[in-house]
């Protein structure tokens, strides 16, 4: 007789691994520096990224995640913090590790969500490309870091500038 799980079981599993906390960082200047660790929301849908390793993109060569959002503050646990870095070790900002207005940057999982980092890529929107929930342009996790993972600091405010 094998024994395994069963399939509730294995989804139990995987949530309460999902849901376990992980340190995210405080910067007591308010800075945001490369290698930091945070959650990231959006301003528009007020929803906090997210993603579910068990819930793996059909038809990729590499290992591909989809992204989502949620409503509900899952608070700084491993499917809700993302580290963040430069993209480039030098840019008109300089070489130090602060993140501005106007730099590239790279979003990738923290080290506790999976055995290796993932991505946050972007495609555009097209007839065979899109978010199943909202249908517009979708976000996905990946194995491999390609310049469609390549993010650029904007603000929400257009009076602030890149030279500040």
């Amino acid at each position: 007789m094998t024994t395994s799980k069963l399939p509730n079981a294995a989804a139990k599993s995987h949530y309460e691994t999902s849901y376990a906390k992980v340190p995210w960082t405080f910067s007591e200047d308010g800075a945001l520096r490369s290698g930091d660790q945070v959650m990231l929301k959006n301003k528009k849908t007020d929803g906090w990224l997210v993603f579910n390793t068990a819930d793996r993109v059909q038809g990729t060569v590499d290992e591909c995640y989809m992204l989502t959002t949620t409503n509900d503050a899952p608070g700084p646990v491993k499917r809700s913090v993302f580290q963040i870095s430069k993209a480039e070790d030098a840019d008109i900002f300089g070489s130090d590790n602060i993140i501005r207005y106007g730099q590239k940057i790279k979003i990738c999982s923290n080290p506790y969500a999976f055995k290796k980092p993932l991505f946050v890529s972007s495609f555009p929107k097209s007839q065979s490309v899109y978010s199943p929930i909202t249908r517009l342009q979708e976000a996905s996790a990946h194995s491999k870091d390609t310049y469609l993972g390549t993010w650029i600091i904007d603000s929400l405010d257009p009076n602030d500038r890149l030279e500040r």
